[in-house]
């Protein structure tokens, strides 16, 4: 499937494309994302606790179209970091991009009700 995108315009026109994964990756994981949080983790859960229901939802929705879009391990680095000014480099924790993004979309969800 990854042959029929057109990558390079899908990173050029990320922040209109995505605007809530834009907003997420660009306000909670920027260069400087690990001065402020000390886990991704703690990243997406004050992401879900700030942001308004309706922009975790976007964002949840946004991240699932990324993931249907199927795309090799580089091509989606290349759109977190290129697209979305996402600063976080998952390797680091033994994680692939796609693990990553998966793993964030469970943190975004709002938890169980009792």
């Amino acid at each position: 499937m990854h042959g029929t995108i057109d990558i390079e315009a899908t990173i050029a026109r990320a922040d209109s494309e995505f605007p809530a994964l834009f907003q997420l990756f660009g306000g909670y994981f920027h260069q400087d994302w690990h001065d402020e949080y000390a886990t991704t983790a703690a990243a997406a859960t004050t992401f879900r606790l700030e942001a308004p229901p309706a922009a975790v939802g976007a964002a949840l929705a946004e991240i699932e179209r990324v993931l249907a879009m199927r795309l090799d391990e580089r091509t989606l680095g290349r759109l977190l970091h290129d697209g979305f000014g996402c600063s976080y480099v998952p390797q680091v924790d033994e994680l692939s991009n796609e693990q990553w993004l998966r793993q964030l979309r469970a943190q975004l969800q709002p938890p169980a009700q009792a």
